[in-house]
């Protein structure tokens, strides 16, 4: 009868016992996610690119009718075909509306064959039904630079359009319609001390 020899198996165990904690050692234990998930809101260095620090205040329903009544309206030579903003060159200038909230729209026009200052003058003596030109304008024969004629409800409102006429290369006219109308509620910023705002469209 054979004898297992004796006094291994503590020593197995213990060489079990050894591997399993150095295996231990090895291998990394299980933590917390370092960057939980954030749920308020982000801090500004991350911000949406598409938010913004304050929004623009919103018109109300009758401002906007009233706006899109007026391009709807806007008077304009014979002749002149509406079209879209890149279907003519950019405008270089631009009316600034300093009371808000307010509904604004632009529109387009070209007239083939057509001499600026003629457009300005008919525009000037045509206005749009339910406006007035509070300032005539005055350009030299000639002119091909960027116009302006303004038509405003009253000669001291801050709303109405303002259109601005020129001539490019290949011989047409074009002409900007920008529309503003203010809300019920709409309020002026400070033009400052001994300051008024001008008509719009005097520029």
């Amino acid at each position: 009868m054979r004898t297992r020899p004796r006094g291994r198996g503590p020593l197995v165990i213990a060489g079990m016992l050894l591997v399993g904690v150095l295996a231990g050692c090895a291998t990394p234990a299980e933590s917390a996610d370092p960057s939980p998930t954030r749920t308020g809101p982000p801090p500004a260095s991350q911000e949406s690119p598409h938010s913004s620090a304050s929004a623009t205040p919103t018109a109300d329903a009758g401002a906007v009718a009233r706006a899109q009544t007026w391009l709807d309206s806007a008077s304009v030579p014979e002749g002149a075909v509406r079209v879209e903003a890149g279907d003519v060159p950019a405008f270089h200038s631009h009316q600034a509306w300093p009371c808000t909230p307010v509904a604004t729209l632009t529109g387009y026009w070209r007239i083939p064959d057509a001499d600026a200052v003629d457009t300005v003058n008919w525009m000037a003596a045509n206005p749009t039904p339910g406006l007035t030109i509070p300032f005539m304008p005055h350009y030299p024969a000639g002119n091909t630079g960027e116009m302006n004629v303004g038509e405003l409800p009253t000669p001291d409102s801050q709303e109405g359009i303002v259109f601005s006429v020129m001539r490019i290369d290949d011989g047409s006219v074009v002409i900007r319609a920008q529309v503003a109308a203010l809300a019920a509620d709409a309020t002026c910023a400070d033009p400052g001390p001994g300051a008024r705002w001008g008509a719009p469209g005097q520029g």
